[in-house]
């Protein structure tokens, strides 16, 4: 089970890398867009370079055309390294350069996936993961839960090495759900990871604690005694 941080933010990446476990990056074009960097490959090779040759870097490639996907698959390769893994949307143009890609040995996120048999097709076409974008499929009535569920059932039974990656969560409870459906790995935005630490609850334990201590051994901690 892994966790990736979702954002381009290069202050709230270097953030969560200090604090929580993050197994790598996901970016997307509209949220580099939102950036206005100038030089997007640029911004692309900081992110790799904040978080290291061995972490996962998601890069969605924008052309339309298999052979400019193809194109920029290299590009990004060449730039970002051994752990970039490229996110193709899952449409016919998309299963393409998936094979494509797959078949040189290159690492594939089948991106925009909302149903089964998307996930199926990614799956045999190469793919190392498949990106199931939960909140948007449940605004579509989409039983987001359901698809994971049939997508992990499939891969364990054909002992495949391709993971369900879930994407796109409007609150914690998106997120466990997805762990618990049994998504191998989610992707979320770092305003949700420091949500789930923030109960009230959470900081009146941590303050209990303290209080009880100090009724005893005043400001003395565990090195003094």
């Amino acid at each position: 089970m892994d966790i990736l941080l979702d954002s381009a933010d290069l202050t709230a990446i270097g953030h969560a890398l200090e604090y929580y476990p993050i197994k790598g990056v996901t970016t997307n074009p509209s949220m580099l867009a939102s950036l206005r960097q100038p030089e997007v490959v640029s911004h692309l090779c900081a992110i790799r370079a904040l978080i290291g040759e061995k972490r996962d870097l998601h890069v969605q490639l924008t052309a339309r055309d298999a052979a400019t996907m193809v194109k920029e698959a290299h590009h990004l390769c060449t730039k970002l390294g051994e752990q970039t893994f490229l996110a193709v949307p899952v449409t016919e143009e998309g299963l393409k350069v998936i094979k494509i890609l797959a078949s040189e040995g290159l690492h594939v996120t089948a991106s925009t996936v909302f149903s089964t048999i998307q996930g199926i097709l990614a799956m045999l076409s190469g793919a190392r993961y498949i990106a199931v974008f939960y909140d948007r499929m449940l605004n579509l009535d989409i039983d987001a839960s359901r698809v994971i569920r049939e997508l992990a059932s499939l891969l364990w039974t054909n002992t495949s090495s391709t993971q369900v990656l879930a994407a796109s969560f409007r609150n914690v409870a998106e997120v466990t759900t997805a762990y618990a459906s049994g998504a191998g790995c989610c992707t979320v935005k770092p305003e949700l990871l420091s949500t789930g630490l923030a109960m009230p609850s959470i900081r009146k334990a941590v303050q209990d604690f303290s209080d009880d201590w100090q009724k005893v051994y005043g400001d003395k901690g565990l090195l003094d005694l």
